[in-house]
């Protein structure tokens, strides 16, 4: 069958779907089993550190704050939003692993999957109170990510060294473009 014959059989998003698990080597695409090479493995190009402190760390922070200082306005809301999707993401890609000396060896453990899973699934549910402006939600949310956080670095990291990175953004990082006419 063609992708034309599925997109009209099943719709668009089964199809989305298909695609999808092909690419994922989760289930051949219609065509694709016969003449199919492999695709190569995913490569990290980070170590697990730098993922932390550089993405979660920045992302996990706010969805925290407005936990205990909700949002006011629909621009805060978003802010949230953005930042438990990147919170969410950076938990899958925990699952590919990192180039620290001890990442391969977690991200082989058996309970690492469960932690970067119960990750990405706390940031989407703060994705969906963000959505609905729901602090209660959000609350729940950010307690569960922080009780997953913590079970984490209990099992796999103990100490939590930054290597020297910095741990929050510097004030001199632009957060919005500079409005025309004026200089930063």
């Amino acid at each position: 069958m063609t992708l034309d014959q599925l997109f009209r059989v099943s719709g668009p998003v089964a199809l989305a779907s298909t695609l999808l698990l092909a690419a994922c080597n989760q289930a051949p695409a219609p065509e694709a089993t016969a003449s199919a090479t492999a695709a190569p493995p995913i490569k990290p190009a980070i170590s697990f550190n730098v993922l932390m402190v550089k993405f979660v760390d920045q992302a996990a922070d706010p969805v925290w704050t407005a936990a205990v200082e909700p949002p006011k306005t629909d621009a805060d809301w978003e802010t949230v939003e953005y930042h438990a999707t990147q919170l969410a993401v950076t938990g899958t890609l925990m699952r590919v692993g990192g180039t620290g000396p001890k990442d391969m060896e977690w991200t082989n453990s058996p309970g690492w999957a469960s932690f970067t899973d119960k990750m990405t699934d706390g940031a989407l549910a703060a994705v969906q109170a963000a959505k609905a402006k729901d602090v209660a939600a959000l609350q729940k949310a950010g307690d569960d990510i922080v009780l997953n956080c913590e079970g984490c670095h209990r099992e796999f990291k103990l100490d939590l060294p930054t290597e020297g990175l910095a741990t929050h953004l510097t004030r001199g990082i632009i957060t919005e473009a500079p409005k025309p006419g004026r200089t930063e």
